[in-house]
C-alpha cells in the first residue's frame, strides 16, 4: 500500500465560511482536493459574534486530524486548536495595517499575534508578506517559509471572440479598491489621445465622477467568468496594476500568460511577482505612470521581448512547484516529535 493511502485523511485543510462567496483562497488550494490523505473542512460561520465563537469551537473540536493547515484568513482557528500541529498560510496584512486604535489591537491579537505564536509553521506568499509579519509581530524568521501562490493558466475558450479594437488604446484595470491606484491612472492619462480604461470591479461612484470630470473614455464590468476575464485581457493593450500595496498580485501573472504587457509598481510584493517581464513605476508618481503609458502608446518599447520575459516568469509559479512545496511541509510536520 502506498504511503498516501496509509495516511488516509491525516491532514485537515481548513477554509473560511462560504457565506460571503469568497473563492480566491479556495481556488488556489483546489489541487489538494484530489490528495487522498487530506480532508477539506469549510467553517460554518465567520468569527463575528460571541455566538459564532462557540459554534465554531464546537465544530472544530470534531476535527480528528493532528495536522491542521489553515489556508488563509481564519488564522484564529489555531487558537481553538492550539494542541494540534498548525500550519498557517498568510496572504497579506493589508486589512490589519489599515485599522487603527483598539480595533487594530484586538484584531491583531486574535487574527495574527496569538495564532502565529501557536503555529508550528507559517507560510508567507511573498518576501513582502514575510517582512510584514516580522515587522509587526516579531516572528522568528526560521518559522516562516515563503511559498508563492500558484498560477493556473487560462484555457482558450471554445468560442469565437472579437479581435482587439485598434481605434483606441485600451488599459485594463483588474480591481478598483483604493490600493489599486485608479485615481492616479486617471490623472496620468488625461490629455493622451484615444485612451480607453476598462475597469473590472464594482461600480465606484467616486471614480465615476472623476472619469467624467476628466473626460476619460471608460467602461466597467464585474462578476466575470474566467472565460470572460480571458477575453478582457486579450482585448486590452496593457494591464495597469500599479497598486500602492499588494500581498501578491495574481493579475500580473494572468496578463503575462496571455502576452499582455504589464505596468506595475516598484513596491511591496509586485516586483517579486513580476520578475523582469513588466514595466515598473512609482505608484505615487503620476508622471512616472504617464511616462510608462506613453512608452506603449508611442511604440517605444520592445513588446516581443517583454512578452517572452513574461512567459518565462510565470514558470516560477507553476501548480507543480506549489503542490510539492506544501507537501514537503506536511511531511516535515508529520515527522516531528512534539
Amino acid at each position: 500500500m502506498e504511503r498516501s493511502q496509509m495516511l488516509d485523511k491525516e491532514i485537515a485543510l481548513v477554509y473560511r465560511s462560504e457565506k460571503n462567496k469568497r473563492y480566491s483562497i479556495e481556488t488556489l488550494f483546489k489541487p489538494f482536493d484530489k490528495q487522498v490523505n487530506i480532508q477539506k473542512i469549510i467553517l460554518p460561520e465567520d468569527l463575528n459574534s460571541i455566538y459564532n465563537f462557540f459554534k465554531l469551537w464546537v465544530f472544530l473540536l470534531k476535527i480528528k486530524q493532528k495536522v491542521i493547515h489553515i489556508t488563509g484568513d481564519v488564522h484564529y482557528v489555531a487558537i481553538l486548536l492550539f494542541w494540534k500541529k498548525n500550519i498557517i498560510t498568510i496572504h497579506d496584512l493589508n486589512h490589519y495595517e489599515n485599522l487603527k486604535g483598539l480595533k487594530k489591537i484586538i484584531y491583531g491579537f486574535i487574527w495574527f499575534y496569538l495564532p502565529l505564536k501557536i503555529a508550528h509553521k507559517i507560510v508567507a506568499i511573498s518576501p513582502y508578506t514575510k517582512k510584514q509579519l516580522q515587522n509587526h509581530f516579531k516572528i522568528d524568521e526560521n518559522k516562516i517559509i515563503i511559498i508563492p501562490n500558484s498560477f493556473l493558466k487560462f484555457e482558450t475558450p471554445n468560442f469565437s471572440y472579437p479581435e482587439k479594437n485598434n481605434l483606441y488604446f485600451q488599459i485594463l484595470c483588474v480591481g478598483n479598491t483604493e490600493n489599486k491606484n485608479i485615481e492616479r491612472l486617471i490623472d496620468a492619462v488625461e490629455g493622451i489621445d484615444k485612451i480607453k480604461i476598462r475597469l473590472i470591479g464594482k461600480q465606484p461612484d467616486e471614480l465615476l465622477i472623476k472619469f467624467k470630470n476628466k473626460n476619460i473614455n471608460f467602461s466597467i464590468a464585474c462578476d466575470l467568468t474566467r472565460n470572460e476575464l480571458f477575453y478582457e485581457y486579450i482585448c486590452s493593450n496593457i494591464l495597469y496594476f500599479a497598486s500602492t500595496k499588494e500581498g501578491f498580485g495574481l493579475p500580473i501573472l494572468e496578463a503575462q500568460s496571455l502576452g499582455v504587457p504589464v505596468i506595475t509598481s516598484n513596491t511591496t510584493a509586485m516586483p517579486f511577482v513580476a520578475g523582469d517581464g513588466t514595466v515598473l513605476v512609482d505608484p505615487y508618481s503620476i508622471e512616472s505612470i504617464k511616462e510608462s503609458i506613453l512608452l506603449f502608446v508611442n511604440g517605444k518599447i520592445n513588446l516581443e521581448e517583454l512578452k517572452e520575459k513574461g512567459y518565462k516568469n510565470i514558470e516560477r509559479f507553476s501548480e507543480h512547484i506549489f503542490f510539492e512545496s506544501y507537501n514537503k511541509i506536511y511531511e516535515t510536520i508529520r515527522n516531528e516529535n512534539i
